[in-house]
C-alpha cells in the first residue's frame, strides 16, 4: 500500500532545497559545488530516513497481516476440527475471510440450481437477504464457471443484489464433489484485491469445503449407526432412543403410546429352502411395506433377525390393533416377488400400550414379546393384545 503523505514530505525536502542550490550556483558557482555536495549528502539522509519509515511501517503492516492470517487459521482450524455444524463452518469461514483481508462485506451464497442465495454474511449489509441468478454478476459468474474470480477495476461486473463495491472477489466452496457454494468479499474503497488474497481465500474455501465433506461423512456415519444395513430401517439402537424419548414425553404430557412386535411367519423355513439371498429380500420387502403402511411420526425398527418393532405415539390400543391388522393384512394380500418366485408371507404381532400393559419400555416390549407368542401358539397370521392373550409357549 503506498503512502502518499510520506512521500509528498520526503518530495518536499528535496525540491525545496533543490531550488536553494540552482539559485546559489547562478550567484557563485564555487560556492555552489560545495552547497551542491552538502545538499546530496543531505537528501539522501532524509531519503534515507523516508525510506526507513516506509519500510518499518510496511514491516509493522505485514506483521499485522501475519499475525491477523495465524489468527484467521486458528479459528478456522478450531471450527474445522471441532463442529459438524455446517452453519457455524461457514461462519467462521466468512470471520476468518474478512479478517484476512479487511474487507467490508463478506458473504456465503448457497447454490439452489437457477439462484444463488446469500444465507449468511457480516460486515456491512451482511445480513441482508440477497439472490443473485446463475451467471449474473459477479457470485454468478463464479457459480456457473467454478473458477475463483477477482475484479479490481474496470465496469462493475456486480448484479444489483450484490453490495456496491469498488473491488470484490468470488471463490467457489466445492463439497462432495460439486459446487457447494460461493464465498465473496466486497471492499467499498482502499486498493484492489490483489492475486495474494485471492489465493489466501482460495485456501480458507479449500478448507472449508473439505470440513463441510467432513460432516456429511460424520453425518453418514451416524445414519450407519443407527439404521440397519439391510433393510435401512432404524436399528435397535435407534428404537431405544426414540422409546426412551416417547417414554418421557408420556410421563410429561400425560399421552398414551403403544408398541407392536412384528415377527415373520416361518422365516426360517423360507432360508432352509431358497437360501439366504431370498431370506434376504423377504425382509426387505417386508420392511418396505411396513414404513408404507404406517405414519411418518411412527418408528419403524428391525428389532433383529426376522422381527420388526413399532412405536406408535399418541395412539391407544384400539389404534394400535387397527395398525397391526392393516400390516398384517397388507403382507398376507400379496405374495413377496423374489429370484425364486412369488412366496406367500405372513406375520404374527404382539401389542402393548403404554401405560396400561408397562411403565417402562423393558417392561412393554415383555408384554408385547408374550402377545407375539400367544398369536404364533394360536396358529399365526394373526394380531394379540396383550391384554387379551392367554399365557402359553409358542411352537418353534
Amino acid at each position: 500500500m503506498i503512502r502518499r503523505p510520506a512521500v509528498a514530505v520526503g518530495l518536499a525536502s528535496v525540491v525545496v532545497p533543490l531550488a536553494g542550490v540552482v539559485l546559489v550556483l547562478a550567484a557563485d558557482p564555487g560556492r555552489a559545488v560545495v552547497t551542491l555536495v552538502l545538499f546530496v549528502a543531505a537528501a539522501a539522509g532524509i531519503g534515507a530516513l523516508v525510506l526507513a519509515r516506509e519500510g518499518d511501517e510496511a514491516v509493522t503492516e505485514l506483521e499485522h497481516s501475519r499475525q491477523e492470517f495465524r489468527r484467521s487459521l486458528v479459528r478456522l482450524g478450531d471450527a474445522l476440527g471441532a463442529s459438524g455444524d455446517r452453519e457455524e463452518l461457514v461462519r467462521v469461514a466468512l470471520d476468518a475471510a474478512l479478517g484476512l483481508t479487511t474487507a467490508d462485506t463478506a458473504l456465503f451464497w448457497v447454490d439452489r440450481g437457477p439462484s444463488v442465495d446469500a444465507r449468511a454474511g457480516c460486515g456491512e449489509g451482511g445480513e441482508e437477504r440477497r439472490r443473485v441468478g446463475r451467471g449474473e454478476g459477479l457470485v454468478g459468474q463464479v457459480a456457473g464457471s467454478g473458477e475463483p474470480t477477482v475484479w479490481n477495476g474496470g465496469p462493475s461486473p456486480l448484479a444489483p443484489d450484490e453490495p456496491a463495491a469498488t473491488t470484490a472477489l468470488a471463490v467457489p466452496v466445492r463439497a462432495r464433489g460439486r459446487l457447494y457454494g460461493v464465498l465473496s468479499l466486497y471492499r467499498r474503497s482502499g486498493p484492489p484485491f490483489g492475486d495474494s488474497e485471492l489465493d489466501d481465500v482460495v485456501g480458507l474455501a479449500r478448507q472449508a469445503g473439505a470440513a463441510i465433506d467432513n460432516t456429511y461423512l460424520h453425518d453418514e456415519a451416524r445414519r450407519l449407526s443407527l439404521t440397519d444395513g439391510l433393510t435401512s430401517l432404524w436399528n435397535r439402537r435407534q428404537f431405544e432412543l426414540r422409546a426412551a424419548q416417547e417414554l418421557e414425553r408420556a410421563a410429561r404430557f400425560g399421552e398414551r403410546f403403544s408398541i407392536v412386535l412384528v415377527d415373520l411367519d416361518s422365516f426360517k423355513a423360507i432360508n432352509d429352502t431358497h437360501g439366504h439371498l431370498i431370506g434376504d429380500a423377504v425382509l426387505v420387502e417386508t420392511a418396505q411395506r411396513l414404513v408404507a403402511h404406517t405414519r411418518e411420526v411412527d418408528t419403524v425398527a428391525r428389532h433383529g433377525g426376522e422381527e420388526f418393532v413399532l412405536l406408535l405415539p399418541q395412539t391407544d390400543a384400539a389404534g394400535a390393533l387397527r395398525v397391526a391388522e392393516k400390516v398384517r393384512e397388507e403382507l398376507a394380500a400379496k405374495p413377496v416377488e423374489t429370484d425364486a418366485g412369488a412366496l406367500p408371507v405372513t406375520l404374527s404381532a404382539g401389542v402393548a400400550c403404554h401405560p396400561a400393559n408397562g411403565a417402562s419400555i423393558e417392561a412393554l416390549l415383555g408384554a408385547a414379546d408374550a402377545a407375539l407368542y400367544a398369536a404364533k401358539a394360536a396358529g399365526k397370521n394373526q394380531v394379540v393384545h396383550a391384554e387379551v392373550h392367554e399365557h402359553g409357549a409358542a411352537p418353534a
